[in-house]
């Protein structure tokens, strides 16, 4: 489906050197080294450590809430890691806003 001629190919692309380990970690590491994989792993990877930040955070906000309305207390550690997790959660949804809007900028204009 992807593969529409010898110049538009996935396949050859994603079997090059460089569809394993960004190109890099096999000269590193060596080609058969576990972290010389396909990138995509590395995309589900990202993915998944984003769905976890937004649970740590969530996660935060309900432990936050039980540590004040619930026990009554105060514990340093636990709002140190309270806002560590927020602040990491709004340091990547910046990052998130960075890169679409530069991505936005890319995009050719419409002349209709």
């Amino acid at each position: 489906m992807c593969n529409v001629s010898y110049s538009i190919s996935c396949s050859k692309v994603f079997t090059s050197r460089w569809g394993r380990g960004f190109g890099l970690l096999g000269s590193i590491f060596g080609k058969d080294s576990a972290m010389n994989q396909p990138n995509s792993v590395y995309g589900i990877i990202f993915y998944v450590f984003q769905l976890l930040l937004g649970i740590t955070v969530r996660g935060s906000l309900y432990l936050g809430y039980i540590l004040y309305f619930v026990l009554k207390d105060f514990c340093v550690i636990c709002i140190t890691t309270y806002a560590l997790n927020f602040i990491l959660f709004m340091l990547n949804y910046k990052r998130l806003v960075y890169l679409n809007e530069a991505w936005k900028q890319q995009l050719p204009v419409k002349q209709d």
